[in-house]
């Protein structure tokens, strides 16, 4: 077998899983507009929601509104990549990372609300070594 013919049959293959991967890919927009329109639409029920009078309800239902949309369209993004094979391992990966970041920031703010009570310690222990 040639270079030629090894060459040839690489580009084939890569060319055949390409075309295995636009349907995908087509259904994944179809699922995102879609998506974004029903995530759109139940915003603005939220918002026709009528409340007179009642001025920290407003507020609320302002807040929660402001919070749903971003939210949706990352539960979006999840369920197309979930619809695409690849989101068990981008979601492991952000989990992962969003734990190691809070489990430095938590152990940043222990040892530097630590800090002074840990150098009396030491040097308590340094005086009693000294003696």
């Amino acid at each position: 077998m040639s270079y030629l013919n090894v060459f040839v049959a690489s580009w084939q293959q890569l060319f055949f899983q390409l075309m295995g991967l636009i349907p995908k890919i087509l259904a994944a927009l179809i699922i995102w507009i879609v998506g974004k329109y029903f995530i759109s639409w139940g915003i603005n029920l939220l918002k026709r929601v009528d409340t007179k009078g009642v001025k920290p309800a407003r507020k609320l239902l302002d807040s929660f509104t402001f919070i749903l949309m971003p939210l949706g369209k990352v539960f979006l993004f999840l369920i197309i990549l979930d619809y695409l094979g690849i989101g068990s391992s981008v979601i492991s990966a952000l989990v992962s990372g969003i734990t190691f970041a809070i489990a430095i920031a938590v152990g940043l703010a222990f040892g530097k609300a630590l800090e002074d009570d840990a150098k009396a310690i030491v040097q308590s222990i340094k005086k009693e070594l000294e003696k």
